[in-house]
């Protein structure tokens, strides 16, 4: 029993090891190319602080290739979770969205697994989160009464956001700085 759990211990420890030796080369290599070109520097910037640098499509890429990227971390088997299903009794075009009538302190869950990229207060949506999916496309989670959640945090499909504040919730899709159609994602 004792010669499992230390085995288990070292097998833990080899693979953040591993993790983390991976990413101190690929780090190294990127800022040698970087320093020895000024036009790769210039580009990269402009794509990552100018352009939409997609944090969430790099997580999904990263976790496909080397799993999880907190290896030490166990299941969390007390997590709220919901139906990805948003359930509503109507809705209409909203700025730059949707207006959903639900009911009243309706549980919010996330729509598809993505990285939260504000969270705080929007004009005309209230207390509102964005989260950014694996596939680039941003969903904004309007009129929550208490944000649960904080900057860079990755929330799984079907976890808790909190709940509307009253029988409103607003959503809003884009992808690239322009709006989609609600309707095929809800």
């Amino acid at each position: 029993m004792m010669a499992k759990k230390s085995l288990k211990k070292v097998s833990l420890i080899s693979k953040f090891f591993s993790k983390f030796l991976v990413c101190v080369v690929l780090l190294l290599g990127i800022l040698i190319a970087l320093k020895a070109s000024p036009s790769l520097r210039e580009g990269l910037y402009k794509y990552v602080f100018q352009d939409h640098f997609s944090f969430a499509e790099v997580n999904a890429v990263y976790e496909k290739l080397f799993g999880s990227s907190l290896p030490l971390t166990g299941t969390d088997r007390t997590a709220l979770v919901s139906s990805t299903k948003i359930e509503y009794e109507d809705s209409k075009d909203y700025k730059d969205g949707v207006e959903l009538k639900v009911t009243d302190n309706y549980v919010i869950p996330v729509i598809k697994s993505g990285i939260v990229v504000f969270a705080g207060e929007k004009e005309g949506y209230g207390n509102t989160v964005i989260i950014q999916q694996g596939d680039g496309i941003e969903v904004w989670y309007g009129n929550i009464k208490d944000i649960k959640v904080e900057m860079y945090d990755y929330l799984k499909t079907g976890d808790i956001l909190g709940e509307t504040n009253g029988s409103k919730m607003y959503l809003v899709f884009t992808k690239d700085g322009k709006r989609l159609d609600y309707k095929k994602y809800i």
